[in-house]
């Protein structure tokens, strides 16, 4: 599997960018507005890293079968992106043009319930808002944590001490230690029994907004 691809930038298309790696042009369909962004970055020439996603795209009423790649520019936007993937009914290339968001806002618009901001996306309707709520609401929760234009280390084993786990899960998001330690104490200071991680994660996410 193609899980990086670092080449020069060679088109930009309505869909796609071309990368060339020695000697080799892969199409890479990538986020609308990634595309948007390289092209005011007059960008072709350049050298570029993506963070690639491959599927199997199938031709509607044909049966023939083409390979894709999807690039990213971090691997925490490919992570969401296969996320919003598991939603029935919202295909690949659906998914591309929605993301229109910063990752960070799309998630927090889904733990949130935050209908109105969905449906500013394109190609997402009432019923899909809904189906995205009602199938991700509880799992994007990290993402929606995460510092602008910073990467995300997702979750670990569970460990007994949930406040060492949680502690470096936060600095991880790129949170100093003395913060992210401020943070853990307010949601311990809720009396709350957490079991696990995640369940003090979630506490935390809801008391940033």
């Amino acid at each position: 599997m193609i899980s990086r691809i670092r080449g020069r930038l060679t088109d930009i298309g309505e869909e796609t960018v071309t990368v060339e790696v020695s000697n080799l042009f892969y199409e890479i369909l990538v986020p609308s507005a990634l595309r948007e962004q390289l092209k005011s970055d007059n960008s072709p020439g350049s050298e570029i890293e993506l963070h690639t996603f491959y599927y199997i795209e199938s031709s509607a009423g044909r049966g023939n079968q083409f390979p894709r790649l999807v690039g990213f520019r971090d691997p925490n936007d490919r992570g969401f992106f296969q996320l919003l993937m598991t939603v029935q009914g919202l295909g690949v290339r659906k998914a591309l043009r929605s993301l229109t968001l910063p990752i960070k806002e799309f998630a927090q618009a889904i733990e949130t319930e935050n209908r109105g901001e969905l449906l500013k996306l394109p190609g997402i309707g009432p019923r899909m808002a809904e189906k995205i709520i009602a199938e991700l609401k509880g799992k994007t929760y990290l993402y929606a944590l995460m510092k602008e234009g910073e990467a995300l280390s997702l979750r670990k084993e569970a460990e007994v001490d949930f406040k060492e786990e949680v502690l470096k899960a936060l600095m991880q998001l790129q949170y100093k230690r003395g913060e992210a330690e401020r943070i853990i104490d307010k949601a311990l200071a809720t009396g709350r029994k957490f079991k696990s991680p995640e369940e003090m994660l979630q506490t935390i996410f809801q008391q940033q907004l």
